[in-house]
């Protein structure tokens, strides 16, 4: 047989797999389907699986299936998804973690250069300055696989200490929350450190400690969990008497704004609509499209004060930045709010949010705080109700050894 026809038999036989993957996939969705979507069947609330989940899930197998049945024969790029219903994230490869010193800073670029080269960077370009004014006690740590990129550092800006992270994802469902107790409500408080050992993370950091206080507005699992439209403070509603950063199916930012009057069907119509997954309720917006928000008053964070801050933004696509302003030797936190905000806005990021502040801001890396943990008592981690995090979507079959 020449090689040319052996070429063509691979071919047919490539195809021939892919179309029984193709019929058995499609059969297992409609299982799917009559399981949780059944007419006159309700799925259960927190638990059940959504469509796009579902459609994602097929898409990406079939996408898979395929690029492993014409392996040798064409280049088909896999694209990984972790289930919404994932109690935890892929365990990420010990070997694609890095470490440098701030005087090697250098040797970051051939990891964003094969980050470009693999098309996980989308054309984007990323914030990581290899001269930028590092923290002298301080190290960069970085983490590349073909799912995700992400870089931390610590740069001293105007002689304030800010610990930074940057992240790019392959697939939206690597932006994730979790919280103690797994359930809404659950009066358990851990440290970050124990949530985060709990799901794999390459990163994690604080979000919003919604247990803390009793109003904003609250989704998770695409549930609206917290809506109170009693007054606060006998001039705003609990609901809106601060911004919400929602974030969708996407991985995109939608924030709404303190004063901002929607009845209890009117936020679940504006979930449905935006495909909400779970929102983030401290703030303020620090910025948005692009333009550097202020604020005068809030009644979260102490806007006008000193403090110690915490945010995350979206750079782009699939994009993100957060950044914490600790105490340093050298240097006590003291930002306002507005300076904060001015942070993120130099460095080009166009949405960003304020998350919870003072001792609660921490980013972990392998299972550690990497920035100073402000606790005005001594001691470390503050016990919170949450985290967010960023994980590998690269299943742990096919981390090759």
């Amino acid at each position: 047989m020449t090689r040319r026809k052996r070429e063509s038999a691979a071919k047919r036989a490539g195809f021939v797999i892919v179309s029984l993957l193709f019929a058995l996939l499609c059969l297992f969705l409609l299982v799917q389907v009559g399981r949780y979507f059944h007419p006159g069947v309700q799925p259960p609330a927190a638990a059940s699986l959504s469509t796009t989940d579902l459609g994602a899930r097929l898409e990406n197998a079939l996408q898979n299936s395929k690029a492993d049945a014409l392996s040798g024969i064409a280049v088909i790029k896999k694209h990984y998804v972790i289930p919404e219903d994932a109690a935890a994230a892929p365990v990420p490869d010990e070997r694609a973690f890095s470490t440098f010193s701030i005087g090697e800073a250098q040797k970051v670029l051939p990891i964003i250069e094969k980050a470009r080269k693999s098309g996980l960077l989308d054309g984007q370009e990323v914030l990581f300055d290899p001269d930028a004014d590092f923290y002298h006690d301080s190290f960069i740590g970085c983490y590349y696989d073909e799912t995700i990129l992400m870089i931390l550092w610590k740069e001293v800006i105007e002689g304030h200490v800010c610990s930074c992270c940057e992240v790019k994802i392959a697939d939206a469902s690597q932006f994730r929350r979790k919280i103690a107790g797994d359930t809404l409500g659950s009066p358990v408080w851990l440290y970050a450190s124990e949530l985060a050992a709990a799901v794999n993370p390459v990163v994690a950091m604080n979000a919003d400690f919604y247990m803390f206080r009793d109003f904003g507005t609250v989704v998770y699992d695409r549930q609206l969990w917290r809506m109170d439209e009693s007054t606060y403070t006998g001039q705003y509603k609990k609901y809106n008497c601060i911004d919400t950063c929602f974030i969708d199916s996407s991985g995109n930012f939608h924030f709404t704004h303190r004063l901002e009057e929607r009845s209890r069907a009117e936020m679940e119509q504006y979930l449905i609509d935006n495909d909400i997954l779970f929102s983030l309720s401290f703030g303020p917006v620090l910025v948005e499209d692009g333009v550097l928000q202020h604020c005068d008053w809030y009644p979260a964070g102490e806007p006008t004060q000193a403090y110690s801050r915490a945010g995350i933004g979206q750079v782009d696509r699939l994009h993100y930045y957060y950044m914490s302003l600790n105490h340093a030797p050298e240097r006590a936190a003291d930002w306002t709010v507005d300076r904060f905000a001015q942070a993120f806005y130099d460095k080009g990021v166009p949405n960003a949010y304020c998350l919870d502040g003072g001792q609660t801001s921490e980013i972990l890396w392998r299972g550690e705080p990497f920035n100073h943990i402000d606790n005005v008592n001594g001691g470390g981690e503050r016990a919170v109700s949450d985290i967010i995090y960023f994980a590998s979507a690269l299943p742990e079959s096919e981390v090759r050894p």
